[in-house]
């Protein structure tokens, strides 16, 4: 069967596009359902324990770890109410290490303590931290030090050339389409047409493989980049709220509540606290 060509969703009339080839956040918990995008991830766990399922294999990290995840490779977060960090979300491009072929590479060994490495791995991610706070984030400096940090790492990291995600299987197409588009205006039925399967089918396989319905995983997907974009940044939620799908901020604001207790201005609120 041939795989159908994906296209993107339309864009929303007055869409607020929020773009960067780097952020850098602190985080208090992690809590994501499976899912992949076009980003390399790097979570550095400060204490407590991050659990996460990578490539269908589970993962604790513990305080002083570090857990490297590359470009569409599936992945999730569960049961990290407890702990604390930093996550990295950078584009292939700010690497300068054009002799690998990211998409076709995966760690066999994901998971790093960062004590047992070179002394630039430390250094790199400390610099890269304090880009967290808003208006310190210089993609030409972060390059570099993400560029330092992936030479030191890449021979722990044990590169295989094999992968569990299939591209071919239609959740792992559906989960890619609503990654990519995930600030865009959405439906099951749009994105099954984009698919090009039936739409009872697409919810079918959703619910069956993740135990959860279309609106679910993508508003469970919007909130937690919300989370990031209210503690990474200081743009006005308006505009976080339109750059993560949400038709309007009544929706945002009820979504956001629904899944995290809070408000969006009090969790910024409780965040910017805590970070200060």
């Amino acid at each position: 069967m041939q795989t159908p060509s994906i296209q993107s969703a339309p864009v929303q009339p007055g869409f607020k596009s929020i773009k960067s080839n780097c952020q850098v956040f602190p985080f208090s918990r992690l809590s994501s359902p499976e899912h992949l995008h076009a980003n390399f991830e790097v979570v550095i766990c400060g204490g407590g324990t991050v659990h996460a399922t990578v490539d269908g294999r589970e993962i604790a990290l513990s305080a002083g770890e570090m857990l490297v995840i590359f470009p569409g490779t599936l992945h999730s977060y569960d049961r990290s109410e407890g702990c604390r960090g930093v996550a990295l979300s950078f584009s292939r491009e700010l690497l300068v290490l054009q002799e690998y072929d990211f998409s076709a590479l995966r760690p066999t060994v994901p998971a790093l303590r960062i004590a047992s490495l070179d002394r630039d791995v430390a250094h790199c991610l400390e610099r890269l931290r304090e880009m967290a706070a808003p208006g310190k984030m210089d993609e030409t400096l972060a390059g570099a030090y993400l560029s330092l940090l992936f030479i030191r790492i890449l021979p722990h990291l044990q590169l295989s050339e094999t992968g569990s995600a299939v591209p071919g299987d239609l959740l792992y197409q559906a989960m890619q389409y609503i990654s990519q588009n995930v600030s865009r205006p959405l439906s099951l039925r749009g994105t099954a047409r984009a698919l090009g399967v039936n739409e009872y089918y697409l919810s079918h396989v959703l619910n069956e493989r993740l135990r959860m319905g279309f609106r679910t995983y993508l508003n469970t997907l919007r909130v937690e980049r919300s989370r990031r974009l209210l503690r990474a940044t200081s743009r006005p939620i308006e505009d976080i709220a339109a750059a993560c799908g949400f038709a309007n901020l009544r929706t945002f604001d009820r979504v956001f509540a629904e899944r995290c207790g809070c408000s969006p201005r009090e969790f910024r609120r409780a965040a910017m606290e805590s970070d200060g």
